[in-house]
């Protein structure tokens, strides 16, 4: 498994510096196979909880419908085609803004390359670093698969009076 990164940066009309980091996981012909049988693609490396997103992207969506909709009933008329096209572009923003923005991120969107927008050159250093953790992370429950047909067997020894119950309070 190889993890690429290219870094980038773009400024915007107001001198804001943003910081680009596209990464990429590039498999050989057996790890291929193994994401392929255990469908690694589905299951998520990192868990992001964002209540607002959705919110954020259904107004946008609906505000790229209004405009939409101003635009194509004013130059032709027809009110069922601007509520169509009105439709189409509004859930088409909608659906990209969302994807844009999550925060979650699964293994198939490292398989086919993610571009990640950073605030500073420290967040762009902080979200390689959070990748190559949890891609390595990923490497090992790949090797783990490989002898998941295997029959393992672990002894739990019990623990010493006190120790067991302080395991048992704190729950580690």
């Amino acid at each position: 498994m190889d993890l690429l990164f290219k870094r980038s940066q773009t400024s915007s009309d107001l001198g804001r510096v943003a910081f680009k980091l596209f990464g990429k996981v590039e498999f050989d012909a057996e790890e291929t196979e193994l994401v392929k049988k255990y469908r690694f693609d589905e299951a998520v490396l990192i868990y992001s909880d964002q209540p607002k997103l959705f919110k954020k992207a259904c107004m946008r969506a609906f505000g790229i419908f209004i405009i939409a909709w101003i635009i194509v009933f004013s130059m032709s008329y027809s009110g069922m085609m601007a509520v169509m096209l009105g439709l189409l572009g509004g859930c088409g923003y909608g659906y990209w803004y969302y994807h844009q923005n999550r925060e979650t991120i699964y293994v198939r969107d490292l398989m086919h390359g993610r571009y990640f927008t950073c605030e500073s050159v420290v967040d762009l250093a902080r979200k390689e670093a959070w990748l190559e953790t949890i891609c390595s992370f990923l490497r090992q429950v790949m090797e783990g698969a490989k002898h998941w047909d295997d029959e393992v067997r672990s002894t739990i020894k019990a623990l010493p009076k006190e120790e067991a119950r302080r395991v048992i309070i704190e729950g580690i």
